[in-house]
């Protein structure tokens, strides 16, 4: 039996999420579409962090769904997330779970409770063309009363032909502070290390200047795997039994994922605060390229790793061309 949620709150979508993303245009448009039921069948969800996309997707959900309840629980609601290691969306058998072939026939069948049905493709992006092309149909023709959700925080990834299809929803992030408690001192030695680059190094400075280097690149390896593992550990003790290895496994990278692009939007903060500090000091003006150049030294390392190239070895690179970049910077 559905479960039927009455109250005016409970039909609010803004009520249901955290402050820092009630208050954004998209939330107001998508609410009010609901209150209209003028939803449209697709919702392309995109934004920097894939936890604000899930809470705006979970707080729809719920209100389709008319429960209280986790709505990704609900037998009318189909969740597919990539698997493995490589972490792909494949298109699989009809009776492969999650697998685009499955999520198709779940969708297609009449609803287990009567009422509507939801499908969320989450980390869309990360669909080969096989498993795209299986889903565009359903996209392009799907069932009554069925809303097709897809979550991404690289919507250009996507085929044209998908992202045309769906309502765009631009979701900003919510307000996150680095929880990790060696973080802080971590961004006080960056700034002091670039502060020597600065100076100029002499023969009495560049063996400090190197190890300095490769000590921050431990140090944030570390960082980042205790926040992940920390973060997990919650996270998997209150998934349902039916998740896979397989998708476990895809979620925690994710999860890494998530953090290390929190972890480099903070090393981009502190590169631009560093930079605005010396020129307010007057100790010289610096070329205005050295910003623009380390920020996209900085964006060079982070796509390297979005293609799996090793996260040690990324984040070693972004130092040496630091190193180039502030000590020609005068």
């Amino acid at each position: 039996m559905s479960e039927n949620n009455n109250s005016p709150q409970g039909t609010r979508l803004r009520s249901a999420l955290p402050e820092a993303l009630s208050g954004c245009r998209a939330v107001e448009v998508l609410e009010r579409s609901l209150a209209q039921n003028r939803l449209g069948h697709g919702i392309l969800l995109h934004g920097e962090s894939l936890a604000s996309l899930e809470s705006i997707v979970r707080a729809i959900a719920a209100y389709l769904l008319k429960t209280q309840r986790d709505p990704f629980e609900h037998p009318d609601c189909f969740i597919l997330r990539p698997g493995g290691k490589a972490r792909l969306i494949k298109v699989g058998k009809s009776e492969e779970a999650n697998s685009m072939r499955k999520l198709v026939v779940d969708i297609a069948k009449s609803s287990n409770q009567g009422g509507r049905k939801v499908g969320v493709v989450v980390d869309a992006d990360r669909m080969n063309a096989a498993s795209a092309n299986a889903f565009l149909k359903t996209l392009e023709e799907p069932p009554p009363g069925t809303t097709l959700f897809l979550l991404t925080t690289r919507p250009y990834d996507l085929l044209d032909t998908i992202r045309s299809r769906c309502l765009n929803f631009r979701i900003p992030a919510e307000l996150e502070t680095i929880q990790h408690p060696d973080w802080e001192k971590w961004v006080v030695d960056y700034r002091e290390w670039m502060g020597h680059l600065l100076n100029g190094p002499n023969k009495q400075t560049v063996p400090h200047i190197m190890m300095g280097a490769y000590g921050l690149n431990a140090r944030f390896q570390n960082i980042l795997a205790e926040m992940t593992a920390e973060a997990w550990k919650a996270q998997k003790e209150a998934l349902p039994d039916h998740v896979t290895t397989e998708e476990k496994d895809a979620m925690e990278v994710g999860l890494s994922k998530g953090y290390r692009k929190q972890l480099f939007g903070e090393i981009e903060k502190a590169t631009a605060q560093f930079a605005r500090d010396i020129e307010a000091l007057n100790t010289g003006e610096l070329p205005a390229s050295a910003l623009y150049r380390a920020t996209e030294a900085l964006e060079k390392s982070a796509g390297l790793m979005e293609i799996n190239f090793n996260q040690v070895a990324a984040l070693e690179l972004f130092f040496l061309s630091s190193l180039r970049i502030w000590t020609t910077a005068r």
